[in-house]
């Protein structure tokens, strides 16, 4: 009898069940990294898109510009200084211009993607004078993320705001 190849198998089997934890947590670590990345391509995928079909329509155009005297151009809501042109159930029947706004889910699940229009109408004849075009892109993060899910917007929002004074041009003081 051989004990001597007996003893060396048993202590390989061992030493392969000592190292199998060490194996087993670094194949989950790779398999982390691997589903992080996955997610985080995702994403950066989907950011290049929204990139892409905001260069093609988004931003805001300006058909026709209303003239409001220097008053009126001071009562107009503002949104950081600048004025802002809201939807027409919040709008004030003294306001020129009011948004139609309208949301096209282009993607509607992880990441979500969507196409937001607002066209703005003069209230006076109901005519469109100008529209807003932006899109969103809202999570699509590694599931174990905690907190509020990533976003990425083009055009940005405040870019919106400071351009909608160009609907309006000042026509002078009030007397």
């Amino acid at each position: 009898m051989n004990t001597i190849g007996t003893k060396s198998r048993g202590a390989a089997f061992l030493g392969w069940l000592l190292a199998m934890p060490f194996l087993i947590i670094a194949i989950v670590i790779v398999l982390l990294i691997l589903a992080f990345g996955f997610y985080e391509g995702r994403k950066a995928y989907w950011d290049s898109k929204v990139r892409e079909m905001c260069e093609k329509d988004g931003g805001v155009r300006v058909y026709e510009k209303i003239p409001v005297s220097d008053e009126q151009y001071n009562k107009l809501p503002k949104v950081n200084g600048s004025p802002a042109i809201v939807s027409e159930a919040n709008s004030k029947p003294t306001e020129p211009a009011f948004a139609v706004d309208s949301e096209i889910v282009l993607r509607e699940w992880e990441p979500r993607v969507t196409r937001w229009e607002s066209l703005v109408k003069r209230r006076s004849d109901g005519k469109i004078i100008g529209q807003m075009v932006s899109y969103y892109r809202v999570g699509g993060d590694f599931p174990l993320s905690f907190g509020h899910p990533t976003s990425f917007v083009c055009p940005e929002r405040m870019q919106f705001y400071a351009d909608e004074a160009e609907f309006f041009v000042i026509q002078g003081k009030a007397k």
